[in-house]
């Protein structure tokens, strides 16, 4: 290796550790995170069933349940009962739900803008595309790992594994990717 891959691989390093030592600015919302997570959702998603929610938000059904409840009472979403199958929730936001994630989006714009003032627009389109390039071609060397270095591949989508222990809590990581490739919805 050259000082030259080195030094990328080093600037990488010390971008991403730059970047976890400055946290997002806390915001007040009436809400906790996990539900600001969920108003995102049903934004980018309008008619979200409850079940794609539960889905594609990686939560089990009962705290979803929860989630949804605390968003309803607050105003935040309507929950109206599919025309062509009873069984089933869609979730939609209400004008206080899209006020609230207009908000958020506004506070992420403002905070990314403030740590790429460095960087001129021209200056971010090169480093956006150099990091598209450097993502897929380690992508690409992955493949090319033998089997026993790989990581392995997530489980099928409605995989469910036992969870050993006296409540049979969930695991905070289960190994299944939140947003499975090729999915509908946009989180």
């Amino acid at each position: 290796m050259s000082n030259r891959d080195a030094d990328v691989i080093l600037a990488c390093l010390k971008l991403a550790r730059a970047m976890r030592r400055i946290p997002p600015e806390r915001r007040e919302y009436p809400f906790p995170p996990a539900v600001g997570r969920l108003l995102d959702c049903a934004a980018k998603n309008p008619g979200v069933s409850s079940r794609e929610l539960c889905e594609f938000l990686d939560v089990r059904p009962s705290s979803l349940s929860e989630m949804l409840s605390r968003a309803e009472a607050e105003g935040f979403i309507t929950r109206t009962v599919d025309e062509a199958d009873r069984r089933i929730q869609r979730i939609a936001l209400s004008d206080k739900g899209q006020k609230a994630v207009s908000d958020m989006e506004n506070a992420r714009n403002l905070e990314a803008q403030k740590m790429t003032s460095a960087l001129t627009d021209e200056e971010k389109e090169q480093f956006c595309a150099l990091c598209d390039k450097l993502s897929s071609h380690m992508e690409r060397l992955a493949l090319d790992l033998p089997e026993d270095r790989r990581m392995p591949p997530p489980p099928p989508p409605g995989f469910e594994p036992p969870f050993p222990g006296p409540d049979n809590d969930r695991p905070k990581n289960p190994g299944r990717p939140p947003f499975p490739p090729g999915a509908r919805i946009k989180c």
